[in-house]
């Protein structure tokens, strides 16, 4: 969103600064640990803030944004309101097969048997690659 509005973002160590079009620093942030953590010393712009409605959104958008969290664990998260502005509309079910869910739960092919091994360190090197997936559109089946 701050990208959107023409902000850029500067790294330096471990320090980063969001800064307007104009230079006008609205935001830094420490780094701790692998995140970084936004200091809250600056006055709040509306233009940079990113609008949060609480609105609500289905089912499965939640189990797609809580990394195909179960749908049993979201109901219980929204019944014991354990997330502020988790809010979903229609029906307390995946609507559905999770294409994603699936495929990410596959294992890999075996190999054939007939393969070169290769001797020298580093001289071929296998990597398992994935991503981006593709969202399923909701709908029955």
């Amino acid at each position: 969103m701050l990208l959107e509005k023409g902000a850029k973002v500067y790294f330096n160590g471990d320090e980063a600064v969001v800064k307007t079009q104009d230079g006008t620093e609205v935001m830094s942030a420490v780094k701790l640990g692998k995140l970084f953590a936004i200091k809250m010393d600056y006055p709040i712009s509306e233009t940079f803030i990113a609008q949060s409605n609480w609105k609500a959104v289905t089912f499965n958008t939640w189990h797609r944004c809580l990394a195909y969290t179960g749908a049993d664990t979201i109901r219980e998260m929204i019944k014991k309101s354990l997330v502020d502005g988790l809010n979903t509309y229609k029906d307390l079910k995946i609507q559905g097969q999770c294409e994603d869910y699936i495929y990410s739960k596959h294992s890999a092919r075996p190999y054939s048997k007939n393969h070169f091994r290769e001797k020298d360190v580093l001289k071929r090197i296998h990597v398992d690659i994935w991503g981006p997936a593709q969202t399923q559109s909701a709908g029955g089946a």
